[in-house]
Parts: structure tokens; C-alpha cells; sequence
């Protein structure tokens, strides 16, 4: 492993355990000390790549955004837009820590460079299926059902028929 790679890999164990501490304990527990130990790497190599607890905080909201970015175009290329369904449950059963990491994040930060990439890229994939529909309203929908079952921990199984009745409608199917 060359030490390019050596140092990218202990970059994302950083930024995948910085996730990881802010959905379990929220943002004010990230610090440098508790991402290291969660990362099992040194201090030292947190402070090394992320100068700051904001450079820390701010590369786990691109990791959050991209990682959600590239979730839902595996999901439309796969299946096409009926599929956002499946995500969506995804997002909230088996993806949901990585989820919480995501909105604790986004509030925390209010970052409007991380927001206009993560929207210009599920802006791309909206235009690769409903070019006239603005996906911004089918995004507001599905963060909305998210965050819903989120809050309510109520059972996400009437998700899956909800949005593919929605998606119809919005799609024109």
C-alpha cells in the first residue's frame, strides 16, 4: 500500500467514526479524542488531517451527502425510480444512524457549499428520470416521510406503498 493510500484510508476511518460518534451522541460530543478512539487511530492522525473540529464535522457531512447521493443512483439505475421506496426503508432501518449523522449534521452545520454539491448531484439523477419534474419536490417528500419515521419510530411498512403512490402521481404514471 503506497502511503497516499495509507493516509486515505486512516482519513475515512476519521470521517466514517466522526459519523458514527454524532449519531450515537450527537455533534457536541465530537472531539478529536473521542473520534480517535472510535477510529482507532492516534490522536495525532486526527488532528494531522482535520486541523479542526469543524474540518472533522464538515467532511462527515460531504461523506454523508455523497454516500446518500450515490445510495439513491444505485437504486434508480438498478430499478428505476419505484425503487426510491426500498431506500427510503433503507434510510430508516438499516442505514438509520448514518441517517440521524445526516440531519444532526446538516443543522449543525448549515453548510451551503456541502448543500449545493449534495443538491446538484440529486438534481443530475432527478434529470436522468422525470426531466420535467423538479426533483427538489420529490426530495422535499421523501426527506419529510424520513424524518417523520425518524422522530415517530413508528413501523416504516406503510412507506413502501405511500411513496410508490406519490411517485406515480408526480411522475404522471
Amino acid at each position: 500500500m503506497t502511503r497516499a493510500q495509507s493516509s486515505q484510508r486512516v482519513r475515512d476511518a476519521i470521517v466514517a467514526a466522526t459519523v458514527k460518534v454524532v449519531a450515537r451522541d450527537g455533534v457536541a460530543a465530537v472531539t478529536h479524542r473521542a473520534v480517535a478512539r472510535e477510529a482507532g487511530v492516534s490522536l495525532s492522525s486526527t488532528t494531522w488531517h482535520y486541523a479542526t473540529k469543524a474540518d472533522i464535522l464538515e467532511a462527515a457531512l460531504r461523506w454523508t451527502a455523497r454516500h446518500e447521493v450515490e445510495r439513491v443512483a444505485a437504486y434508480l439505475h438498478e430499478r428505476g425510480p419505484e425503487a426510491l421506496a426500498d431506500w427510503l426503508i433503507e434510510q430508516v432501518t438499516s442505514e438509520r444512524e448514518t441517517t440521524l449523522a445526516l440531519y444532526r449534521l446538516q443543522i449543525e452545520l448549515l453548510s451551503r457549499d456541502v448543500h449545493r454539491e449534495w443538491g446538484r448531484g440529486l438534481q443530475a439523477l432527478g434529470d436522468e428520470y422525470a426531466s420535467a419534474l423538479d426533483v427538489r419536490l420529490v426530495i422535499a417528500a421523501l426527506d419529510g416521510l424520513r424524518l417523520s419515521v425518524l422522530l415517530s419510530g413508528e413501523d416504516p411498512a406503510w412507506l413502501r406503498e405511500a411513496v410508490r403512490r406519490q411517485l406515480a402521481v408526480l411522475l404522471g404514471d
